[in-house]
Parts: structure tokens; sequence; C-alpha cells
């Protein structure tokens, strides 16, 4: 039987800001008290494709933190497909309508 749980809201803005801050996807997970796989797993399944380039050939979305917020090319002529998360916009397509 399973034993796990869903993050909630307040757990992915932590997630969010660890991303933003350049945190090691370890000491995210230990500030959450969860695994890091889980961080990982969480980020890389519900990361939101903000542009379209080409596709996976940028390092930086291959690996944590699997989006490209801290990118020094994020805002400049990156040819890659550009990711980011955003707990927000997950909550809002999580909610039941």
């Amino acid at each position: 039987m399973k034993d796990w749980k869903h993050l909630t809201f307040e757990q992915r803005k932590t997630i969010s800001s660890g991303i933003s801050h350049e945190y090691k996807l370890k000491d995210i997970g230990e500030s959450l008290l969860v695994d890091p796989t889980s961080v990982s797993k969480e980020v890389k399944r519900n990361r939101i494709e903000v542009s379209v380039g080409l596709k996976n050939n940028c390092q930086r979305t291959q690996r944590w933190p699997f989006v490209c917020t801290g990118c020094k090319n994020r805002y400049h002529n990156c040819p890659y497909t550009k990711y980011k998360y955003d707990p927000k916009k997950l909550k809002k397509k999580q909610m039941p309508i």
C-alpha cells in the first residue's frame, strides 16, 4: 500500500523559492521533510512550458532544477524550450471545477 501524500501549496511555494535561490535539491527536500526524489519528480512533472523552441537540448532542463529559473540565458536569445515552475498556476490547474 502506498504511504505518500500530495504536496501542499505551501510546500510548492517553498520549492519555487528554493529554485529561485538556487538551493540544492537535497536542501529543499530536507527543509520540507520529504525525499529529494519527490521534489525532483514534482518539479519535472509540473513544470510549465513558457515558450517553444528546440526540445531536450538544454542541459539545464535535463537535470535539477529542470526549469530555466536562474539561467543566464533565460531572457536572451536562447533557442531552447523554456520552462518554469509556478505553484500558483499549478494550484489553479488542480482545483476542481
